[in-house]
């Protein structure tokens, strides 16, 4: 089997250094479409119902019910060895699946949601998730965002990100994401008790909301210099827990580290901790485990970690404060970001 996406990934190491300047200026200047396409034809020339009733105790106090268990083919055993690297019609999304997919594997499920103006191939390649695909083992999907009247792409997450006024009611992008969520299960072996988001900036904004609104599917959310609702009880349809990670830099001046009362969104702080109150931690003494690296820019361990205890069984809420870092860190330490995609994976409702 050839997926196309993965031979393109790091084909030359030019490649991937054109890749991260334009997304680096995507954040600058909000490119327009054609710029983010003109960069896709150039890196190609390079080339369910059932439910589980199992409980958990939430910090010791009464036991709640576990998200209903989402059934898809490999329940069935009916997933193809060699299936479509896309799904959904209206609004495709590219797929790719280890080289030795194997459907007596259940895989791990990452939705990865770009940032504004950028698109789900620019943001990939930024992160490097391609290439973890094979040596991580999981099943990347990497939708686009809806584009708006100037012709950048976004995510209608939050009022304060990043839909404009007039777009703000037309698009259900929870829908969109539960559903490629519920498709990707019907077409591959997913193990759906681990279905992790990574997003950036908008995308960030994106995977919080999800965790708020499609907390019965969703088990871990990846949050890179994103932020949630200004009014904490605008999360409160969240009915189960979700491990959320929140990695931001503490010299990001796009959605600074401190929140914007103006723009309305909290602090990445108050964030976190808004999620671990969600997953049952006690809020109250966060550890601090030793600082690792993440921003290969930056000397040394620069990412303090605020870790929750006491959290739902299986999940967890921690901050990583890049320390120094910009909006867009560039590049990322290798077994950093190893260290961001495992967190995400390895987090499972059953475990």
């Amino acid at each position: 089997m050839t997926d196309l996406t993965l031979t393109i990934i790091e084909p030359v190491a030019t490649i991937r250094n054109d890749v991260i300047n334009l997304y680096r200026a995507s954040a600058r200047i909000k490119p327009s479409l054609s710029l983010l396409s003109l960069l896709v034809v150039l890196i190609a020339s390079a080339c369910s119902d059932g439910s589980n009733t199992d409980t958990f105790a939430v910090s010791g106090t009464d036991t709640t019910t576990v998200a209903p268990y989402l059934s898809g083919c490999a329940d069935t055993q009916s997933c193809a060895s060699n299936p479509r690297l896309a799904i959904d019609d209206a609004r495709p999304a590219e797929v790719s699946i280890p080289s030795d997919y194997n459907t007596e594997t259940l895989y791990p499920l990452v939705i990865l949601l770009h940032g504004f103006g950028a698109n789900g191939v620019v943001q990939s390649l930024y992160f490097g998730l391609n290439t973890r695909v094979d040596t991580q083992q999981f099943v990347l999907v990497t939708p686009d965002g809806t584009m708006n009247e100037s012709g950048r792409r976004y995510w209608n997450a939050t009022p304060s990100c990043c839909a404009g006024p007039d777009e703000e009611d037309q698009i259900d992008d929870v829908a969109y994401i539960r559903g490629l969520i519920e498709k990707a299960a019907a077409n591959y072996s997913i193990d759906t008790s681990r279905v992790g988001l990574i997003g950036h900036s908008n995308g960030g904004f994106m995977s919080l909301r999800m965790a708020c609104e499609a907390s019965d599917l969703v088990t871990s959310v990846v949050s890179l210099a994103g932020s949630t609702w200004e009014d904490a009880a605008s999360c409160m349809p969240a009915e189960y827990p979700v491990s959320v990670l929140a990695m931001h830099g503490d010299e990001d001046s796009v959605i600074p580290y401190a929140g914007s009362v103006m723009r309305g969104f909290p602090s990445a702080t108050e964030t976190i901790a808004r999620f671990a109150g969600l997953a049952g931690c006690d809020i109250s003494n966060p550890s601090k485990p030793e600082n690792i690296n993440v921003d290969a820019s930056i000397d040394g361990a620069e990412t303090e970690i605020l870790r929750y205890s006491g959290c739902a069984p299986g999940v967890d809420a921690e901050l990583w404060t890049m320390v120094g870092s910009p909006h867009i860190p560039i590049p990322y330490d290798v077994e950093g970001m190893n260290s961001v995609v495992d967190w995400m994976i390895r987090h499972s409702r059953t475990n």
